[in-house]
Parts: C-alpha cells; sequence; structure tokens
C-alpha cells in the first residue's frame, strides 16, 4: 500500500551544492511539495533538484550566476516560504538531512487531528564526515523550523536569520528527533575561515553608529565575555570530563569556536569606536 505524501512543504537554498543535494532530497522524498530556491548554480544543482520532482524558483530576480545571498540571509528564506502551497512549511540547507523517525514526527504533527502547537522547535545534532558528534558543548540546541502558515512567522537577521513570531500567541512546541547539520571534512579543513568569514558578516550589518554605549556594553561585551567564559571554564571542562574525546566534538574545532566569540567582542567594540568617534 503506497504511503500518503506528508501535507507540508520544504524550502531549501541552493548555491552549487550538487554533492550534497541528493542525500538531502532523499531524506525528503515523503513531502508532497519542496521548493528549491537557487543562486542560479552553475554545476548540476538545478539538474538534479529537477530529476526530484521539485519546484525550482530563483533566489533573486537576476540571470547573474552564483548569487550568493550570504547578507540577505532573511529575504531569501522568506521568499521560499512564501512560494509555499501548503498551511504547514519546514526550512532546512542542503547540506543537511531528515532520519527517517524525524519524518515521521513531522507526518504526525501535521496530520493529527489534536493540534496542540503551530509552530516547533526541533534539537540538532552534528555529524563529521559521516560521523555523529554525540556530545558538543551547545548541545542541546534547538532551531525552530516547522512552522503554520496561521503563525504569520517571519525571518529575520541578514547573516543568522530566525523566525520571529507572536510567541504569547503562539507557544512553541518540542520535538523529539534530530535535524542533521553535515559537515563535510573540506568544511572542517577551513573551519577558521568560515568562521571568520561570519564573524565579519556580523560586524558589517551591525548599526554601530546607532547603537547605545549601555547597549554596547550589555551585548557586545558583558554577553560575549560570558559566552567566552562559560566555554572555557564550564561547558568544555565538563563535557570532555563526563564523555572523554572519543564522541565529542573535536577541542581544536570548540576552540575556534571561542575564537569566533573573541572577534565578536573585540571586534564590536573596535566597530562602535570607530562608528562613534572617527566617522566623519
Amino acid at each position: 500500500m503506497k504511503t500518503e505524501k506528508i501535507p507540508c512543504s520544504v524550502s531549501l537554498l541552493t548555491l552549487n551544492v550538487e554533492d550534497s543535494l541528493p542525500a538531502c532530497l532523499d531524506s525528503l522524498k515523503d513531502f508532497q511539495e519542496i521548493i528549491v530556491c537557487d543562486g542560479n548554480s552553475t554545476d548540476r544543482t538545478q539538474e538534479i533538484a529537477a530529476r526530484y520532482g521539485t519546484r525550482v524558483i530563483k533566489q533573486y530576480d537576476t540571470d547573474e550566476p552564483n548569487v550568493r545571498c550570504d547578507m540577505d540571509k532573511a529575504t531569501v528564506r522568506q521568499r521560499a516560504m512564501d512560494a509555499s502551497t501548503l498551511p504547514w512549511r519546514f526550512f532546512m540547507d542542503a547540506d543537511d538531512t531528515l532520519s527517517p523517525e524525524a519524518v515521521q514526527e513531522i507526518r504526525t504533527i501535521v496530520t493529527g487531528s489534536n493540534q496542540n502547537y503551530s509552530i516547533w522547535r526541533m534539537p540538532t545534532r552534528i555529524f563529521i564526515d559521516g560521523t555523529e558528534i554525540k556530545h558538543e558543548a551547545t548541545y542541546p540546541s534547538y532551531q525552530t523550523r516547522l512552522v503554520h502558515e496561521r503563525v504569520d512567522a517571519r525571518f529575520k537577521g541578514p547573516v543568522h536569520d530566525h523566525l520571529v513570531w507572536d510567541t504569547k500567541k503562539f507557544p512553541v512546541g518540542t520535538m523529539k528527533n534530530y535535524y542533521n547539520f553535515h559537515w563535510p571534512k573540506e568544511r572542517v579543513e577551513s573551519f577558521w575561515m568560515y568562521q571568520k568569514a561570519y564573524a565579519r558578516r556580523e560586524l558589517t550589518v551591525q548599526d554601530w553608529g546607532g547603537t547605545t554605549f549601555v547597549d554596547m556594553v550589555r551585548w557586545t561585551v558583558l554577553w560575549r565575555f560570558k559566552i567566552i567564559v562559560g566555554y572555557v571554564f564550564w561547558r568544555l571542562p565538563l563535557m570532555y570530563f563526563r564523555y572523554g574525546f572519543k564522541d565529542s566534538m573535536p577541542l581544536s574545532l570548540e576552540i575556534q569556536i571561542v575564537g569566533y566569540h573573541i572577534m565578536l567582542l573585540f571586534g564590536g567594540v573596535r566597530e562602535y569606536v570607530k562608528a562613534r568617534f572617527f566617522q566623519v
């Protein structure tokens, strides 16, 4: 007996992801609608998407090849989600996957008669070159990825996009199964460059000239300092003491994550001083 497709629309952002896209789409084969929002890839991304029967739309109204949305993620995410024709929407990236258990849980949520929640978050886990990282300093980490159109959730954030909505009217439910991040060996080898690029983008989009001194101290200095101290003196020692190194995030990557927060702390202070005292 053929199982009916899940009445949920899944949207993906893609740009030259021919290597990772098949695994992602294989994990989504039970969904009724898949929307690939592409940046005019020049590899086989669009060909693969078409082969899987997805609907391919452009990230921007241009034929320019290889258009990046690194500094405009929320706008492009919203465009992809707005293209959905089904009331339930899920979004993800083309180098990630859903387990069969997660897919079944989504099916249960969107087809169930007793829908206590209209928006759901799910725990995340990381795979490095196919190996599951069972312990990481930020675990348990959650991301909100499944939402009904009645919530009217919108994406916000040019670099680290996320959903915003009326949380008092629509409380969020928590799924049991994981969203799977897949980090290939190439990403791990260039992880520090990746971290530096994200830090630069975050510093670029911040309105430092319009930031008050109090907010700069609170969010750029104290909050980042708290994160750094928490990593170095609590999260990392506790994790490696409890679980060891075998199934945990490599220490070298955790140190680079700490370095990312250090860059944002000192870079934020530098950009604030430049904007407030040295801009003509």
